[in-house]
């Protein structure tokens, strides 16, 4: 690969270079020792090593999760005025964090976001295939309005599934921003309006699939035989309790019938055809007052009757609660009956439906109807898998390209082609072309594997020069604060853990005002011993943002997001200095200082510098530091150092 380099400017010091493929893979700062342990070591191996160690950790999977998931929009809510909680998402973010650290091949990746359902014959076996179903959640990620039933707009609300899923796709994996093309033919690149449908096409069948359980299959068949001998427990005893209230009931209707006239007795008892025109409301105002209602018939109960009923009712709530309940998620499968044509839109408006179309593929590159193997689920159409085929050809002129695009802007702060979701002519042009085709030609060649791509590209002569220097993102930066403080909790996963709120973001927010019983619309914070997770872990909501992250340019989530902003902006400096997460990671970090060092003021400094630098301070900055700290308590001086440039910035 160095030989589409050209070396030049000087190596950074180790412990910079350190830095940088830490943070770069992992999103994490080296540990002092590493650092220390890494300039000691005289073996030319050792960067090669150090590389190693981190593909190979926990937190490389959790990193690049991170990166992906800015791609795929991902988001823990629906988004629109509701912005429902999605209490499911978090499998899917799960599943690309296990999927990188597993190195699991691109294509295979891509085909399992794509048509994971496609490939199962039936229910999973294995957690392999558990996966192919949660990988489909990617189909489901995009904003959602519920809320379009109320107003007659469900054919709206499916339209907008549909944009969404044919841009994010383009976006992701093709590298072409193709939401132009809903409307009109693209105005730069060569996609036809009917490309655009051509591509919806492949997703015309689609339909939620939160129903569909994820357990192995043989786990599905004992959670059957479980409630199903449960169910022939709580059967005699539904007879018994229905039999105590029919006697009630009984007596109740007795007495009631008693009070009534003769003439009423005749009437109910009277046969429908012998009831004379117009006497019907009053037979059935009659039968209503004499029947009573299971609630009546229960306050009717003797003490013995309601003694039984209440035995036999914590009885059948015992049984109730030993029911076993499948596992669901946040997934899509494909409905196979009466699946609509897929028609042109005339500038895009659901409600003017032109010319049908088939499912197809661009175009310029074959303008035949895509041919739709059948998959090996019988349950769908083949449609997404035929379009993830076609992405995942060796010989396909983007999807490799596009991505290998994005490893690079990942290390390098910006890619050969700076518009990562757009290498269509109005897009950037490539910096080096002949280097972005060879690291393409050689990401397929070795199988698809990202890792080995990331060694490529981080034991080149290219990444050991200096750099430029760029911010740490908004979640390298608060996972920084709370590894250098000692809070950062173990590797995770499972649902989100919800931060604390400030009451002004609580009290404006419409939806929070407006719960509902199955609480999706309100902020329930996690208990404060489970907020030290990644920033990963942390819920990820549309409309509510996490004031830190945002403040440090956390990107919108209704999109596809091809690189993170990096602004410079006067409520940064603020907030590092007097955030609740400030104050917290400054405080913890001094008390951490304190019980590591000792009493003698060197001895904390030299501490503090090296959990936030990696280094020993310089003398000036030694003296300097006992100064500050003769006149300021310790949490001053460790919040200070959390507030340096070289804390919050990588070079």
């Amino acid at each position: 690969m160095d030989r589409f380099l050209l070396p030049g400017g000087s190596e950074p010091d180790r412990r910079t270079l350190l830095r940088r493929v830490s943070f770069g893979l992992t999103g994490l700062p080296p540990t002092p020792a590493e650092v220390a342990a890494f300039e000691r070591d005289p073996d030319p191996a050792a960067y090669a090593r150090a590389v190693e160690h981190r593909l190979d950790s926990e937190a490389y999977g959790e990193h690049q999760a991170r990166l992906w998931l800015d791609v795929v929009r991902y988001s823990d809510s629906n988004g629109f005025d509701w912005d429902e909680f999605r209490p499911a998402a978090w499998r899917f973010r799960d599943y690309v964090v296990r999927s990188f650290n597993a190195d699991k091949p691109f294509d295979v990746f891509l085909r399992e976001q794509l048509a994971g359902d496609e490939l199962l014959e039936g229910p999973p076996t294995a957690a392999a295939e558990q996966d192919r179903l949660i990988a489909t959640g990617y189909l489901r990620l995009g904003p959602q309005d519920n809320s379009a039933a109320l107003f007659n707009e469900q054919a709206r609300a499916r339209a907008e599934w549909m944009f969404d899923l044919v841009e994010t796709t383009g976006s992701a994996f093709l590298g072409l921003t193709l939401s132009c093309a809903r409307c009109h033919d693209h105005k730069f690149d060569p996609v036809s309006q009917a490309d655009y449908f051509r591509l919806r096409a492949f997703f015309e069948p689609l339909r939620s699939a939160d129903d569909v359980p994820l357990d192995l299959a043989s786990e599905q068949e004992g959670i059957r035989r479980h409630n199903e001998a449960l169910d022939a427990r709580l059967q005699p005893l539904a007879v018994r309790r229905e039999s105590t209230l029919r006697e009630a009931k009984a007596r109740l209707r007795h007495e009631r019938l008693a009070r009534l006239t003769p003439e009423e007795r005749a009437l109910l008892e009277a046969p429908p055809d012998a009831i004379a025109e117009g006497v019907e409301p009053r037979v059935a105002e009659l039968r209503k007052q004499v029947e009573p209602a299971d609630v009546e018939g229960r306050e009717a109960f003797t003490e013995e009757e309601r003694r039984e009923d209440e035995t036999v009712a914590k009885e059948m709530e015992a049984l109730q609660q030993q029911r076993r309940a499948f596992t669901h998620g946040l997934l899509a499968t494909d409905t196979t009956e009466a699946v609509p044509p897929t028609r042109i839109l005339y500038q895009g408006n659901p409600a003017a439906e032109r010319e049908a179309v088939d499912p197809g593929f661009l175009s310029v590159l074959d303008p035949n109807a895509a041919g739709i193997a059948k998959p090996p689920n019988p349950r769908t159409t083949g449609r997404r898998l035929a379009l993830a085929r076609w992405l995942t050809s060796p010989d396909h002129p983007l999807t490799a390209r596009v991505l290998v695009n994005r490893v690079w802007q990942q290390h390098f702060g910006r890619g050969l082609v700076e518009t990562a979701n757009d290498f269509g002519l109005a897009g950037a042009r490539p910096s080096h072309p002949g280097l972005l085709d060879w690291l393409a030609e050689e990401f397929v060649r070795e199988g698809w594997s990202l890792k080995k791509l990331h060694r490529v590209i981080l034991t080149s002569a290219a990444y050991r020069q200096q750099f430029l220097l760029h911010r740490l993102s908004a979640e390298q930066l608060r996972d920084a604060m709370l590894t250098t403080a000692g809070l950062l909790l173990p590797s995770g996963g499972g649902p989100p853990v919800w931060p604390e709120l400030p009451a002004e973001i609580l009290q404006a927010n419409p939806a929070f005002l407006d719960d509902n019983a199955e609480r999706t619309k309100g902020w329930y914070p996690s208990p404060p011993d489970r907020q030290g997770v990644r920033t990963l872990y942390l819920i990820q909501k549309r409309t509510v943002r996490v004031p830190f992250l945002e403040t440090f340019d956390l990107p919108e989530n209704s999109v596809s997001c091809p690189r993170r902003a990096l602004s410079t902006v006067a409520p940064q400096a603020l907030s590092l200095l007097n955030s609740p997460l400030a104050v917290q990671t400054a405080t913890a970090f001094a008390a951490r200082v304190e019980r590591e060092a000792g009493p003698a003021a060197e001895d904390r400094v030299a501490r503090a510098f090296a959990l936030a630098f990696q280094r020993a301070p310089t003398a000036t900055e030694l003296a300097r530091c006992r100064t500050f700290l003769a006149e300021a308590p310790l949490v001053e001086f460790c919040r200070a150092l959390l507030n340096v440039n070289e804390f919050v910035y990588l070079d």
